[in-house]
């Protein structure tokens, strides 16, 4: 894939072991530790390209997301948004909060865009978790999907579908807070690539080839 901006990855200090890796983050709120996130391995194999990213760059950057891999990360121990993709369009975004570390809830506005010239628009969504009034958070447009929550201890996300190989844009503020470093993703086999510089927010992700 040809990126209008790229960097070379960096591996990070945790190595992928049998069937986990992980991921280190610091930022003015409590990010995940050597303990987490997660990943699990796809029931096919399932690559992309590389990771770019530029520190500080308001132009979103493109980045590939492994084919049916999963991530797992203990709700309420650390903050992230985390994107999975299933062969065919199908995408899971879900996100967590630090609450058990800062007593302190997460205002979370994640958007979800894709240009209205791409194939097909965004379908069958649908919002992970319930609101306390019952009602759904998920608010959507043929291209554009966005879910306000008050995430805590638990898991609130989103899951929907787009033509295969379509690119999406994902932008996440936790209140006043934008900050790639909580994005996470599987590429290539690891954590983000194993990049670890500063991703870009809004950030373009793309299915890979399964």
């Amino acid at each position: 894939m040809s990126l209008t901006t790229h960097l070379s990855l960096v591996g990070l200090a945790g190595v992928l072991s049998a069937s986990a890796l992980a991921c280190v983050v610091e930022q003015d709120r409590h990010g995940y530790g050597s303990s987490g996130p997660t990943a699990s391995p796809p029931p096919g194999g399932g690559t992309g390209g590389d990771v770019g990213a530029t520190g500080g760059s308001t132009t979103p950057v493109l980045v590939d997301v492994d084919t049916g891999r999963t991530m797992s990360a203990q709700p309420g121990d650390g903050l992230g948004v985390f994107v999975e993709y299933q062969a065919g369009g199908h995408w899971h975004v879900w996100w967590t909060c630090d609450t058990n570390k800062t007593n302190q809830s997460c205002p979370m506005d994640v958007k979800i865009t894709m240009p209205a010239s791409a194939t097909g628009p965004f379908t069958n969504a649908k919002a992970d978790g319930a609101s306390p009034s019952g009602t759904s958070p998920l608010t959507a447009t043929p291209t554009q999907l966005e879910s306000i929550t008050t995430t805590t201890t638990g898991v609130d996300g989103m899951t929907f579908d787009t033509a295969a190989g379509a690119i999406i844009t994902l932008e996440a503020s936790i209140g006043s807070l934008k900050d790639g470093s909580f994005i996470f993703f599987v590429q290539n086999g690891k954590i983000n690539g194993g990049f670890t510089g500063k991703l870009t927010d809004p950030l373009q992700l793309e299915g890979s080839a399964p």
